[in-house]
């Protein structure tokens, strides 16, 4: 009885809270926001119904930002323009999937997650990298010296004369050479910008080698094979003018349209310096970034990274994921499920013409009961203790389900065994024995309360016989 979740229909891609922590949404706390809501709708058997239903799958599922993308290439650099004017530029380039890899699952096109990337991407992520320089900023600066041999050591048995001596030479050192990260830091700089330009004049070197090794060893056959190529590359562009000028006149319209975009996107943030993107395919573009110069130092691809995978590009509002199963009806027939992961009752009966909304369920005890009455919410409280006690394979009767429900709901709203659901009870003795004692207690007191001593509770307290059972009849005994 502990465990948390279980798949749901056998299925791997579909988790529903049951186990000991669900019995506590539906009995104890009676949440109105539970772990793992799910709607559950059959589909009309119409060849109509179940071609929509494919794109209102597509349409129900979130898509984050991560999931079409296919890279992102950062490059950063410092540029000092004068001793006041320093600042590091981040040029960040993202590579989009193609459309053909997220068609068929994906409710989106390229030039919807490029209008996405212009509209609110950039402003989300310099949003965080504001609060990120704002945090690292308030961290405080730490001192810190050289260890002294007296401290390696740790021996207290020196003199004073070496000891004054140490001092000494940790002074010297100190004034000799500076000790901070900072220092370090630029030394190693240092070290690897003269290890790289070494490479690459080696890399250039022997690149020129390859180069002139090829031009020696080039044939006159391989040259009369280029004439013929250009030859006919001339007549291909002879044969293509056509062509070119049909795009010509587009070209000054798909120039002003892109000026647009640009700077639109450069006057959303002043920290915006250049933007461009792929006009022909819409699968890449490219981001300049110009962020004043801090001592605490961040790294942007991690923010970009965690940014990615929690931004949303697409959803239907409270649904997540969709699924289109396969089940058996009580006729015993194969009927098309749609499956969703998440609440939203007003969307779907916006498809009432695909979906069958006489047979609609969800395992939301709140939203039933807003939406067909509290009579629907008490055959889903029932349903679902019946379906959390059946996984473990124990059967409990029904009756005692109805009375559990019944005693929830009887009040016209769905109430939790609390606490909190024992406030609206006519015995205070009742509410007594439940929990917090002294607060009712305190209550009936001020409030001049009486019990009737009418419920089980309050007739134990006071020791009379509870009338339920035996202690629904008298006895009479003849004296004579």
């Amino acid at each position: 009885m502990t465990l948390n979740t279980f798949h749901f229909a056998g299925r791997g891609e579909m988790n529903v809270t049951l186990g000991i922590p669900r019995l506590r949404e539906i009995l104890m706390v009676a949440s109105a926001n539970i772990k793992t809501p799910m709607m559950s709708v059959p589909v009309f058997s119409t060849k109509k119904a179940h071609k929509k239903v494919k794109r209102l799958k597509k349409q129900f599922t979130r898509v984050c930002l991560a999931e079409v993308l296919q890279k992102v290439e950062v490059e950063e650099s410092l540029c000092i323009e004068g001793r006041l004017s320093k600042h590091r530029l981040y040029q960040i380039k993202f590579y989009f999937l193609p459309y053909e890899y997220y068609r068929e699952e994906k409710c989106l096109r390229p030039r919807d997650i490029l209008y996405f990337m212009e509209t609110r991407f950039f402003k989300i992520l310099l949003e965080t990298i504001k609060r990120k320089s704002a945090k690292l900023a308030s961290f405080n600066v730490v001192n810190t010296r050289k260890a002294t041999r007296r401290d390696l050591d740790g021996s207290g048995g020196e003199s004073q004369e070496n000891q004054a001596q140490d001092d000494h030479e940790a002074d010297e050192e100190e004034a000799g050479r500076p000790i901070d990260g900072e220092a370090d830091e630029g030394d190693a700089d240092a070290t690897d910008t003269k290890r790289r330009e070494k490479q690459e004049e080696e890399v250039d070197y022997e690149s020129e080698e390859e180069n002139s090794e090829e031009n020696g060893d080039e044939n006159p056959e391989e040259e009369e094979g280029m004439l013929h190529d250009e030859a006919e590359d001339a007549e291909e562009g002879v044969q293509n003018e056509s062509n070119c000028q049909t795009k010509k006149e587009k070209g000054p319209k798909l120039e002003h349209s892109t000026q647009l975009r640009v700077s639109a996107v450069m006057s959303s943030h002043p920290s915006i310096v250049n933007y461009t993107y792929d006009t022909e395919n819409e699968l890449w573009c490219e981001v300049s970034l110009k962020l004043p110069l801090m001592k605490a130092y961040f790294d942007l691809s991690s923010i970009l990274t965690s940014l990615m995978q929690n931004t949303v590009v697409h959803e239907t509002k409270g649904i997540t994921r969709c699924f289109l199963n396969e089940s058996t009806n009580k006729k015993g027939e194969k009927e098309s499920v749609l499956n969703t992961e998440g609440i939203n009752l007003p969307e779907l009966f916006r498809y009432a013409d695909l979906l069958d909304l006489s047979r609609l369920y969800s395992n939301d005890i709140h939203a039933m009961a807003k939406t067909y009455g509290i009579e629907a919410a008490l055959r889903v409280i029932e349903k679902e203790i019946k379906d959390v006690f059946a996984v473990y394979g124990i059967v409990v009767d029904p009756r005692h389900l109805s009375l559990v429900a019944d005693y929830m709901c009887f009040e016209g709203v769905y109430k939790p065994l609390n606490r909190f659901g024992m406030q609206s009870n006519s015995s205070p003795l009742q509410q007594m024995t439940f929990e917090t004692s002294y607060k009712f207690l305190k209550e009936a007191t001020m409030m001049g309360a009486h019990d009737e001593l009418r419920s089980p509770s309050a007739c134990l307290v006071v020791g009379k016989v509870v009338r339920g059972g035996t202690g629904l009849f008298d006895l009479k005994q003849p004296l004579t």
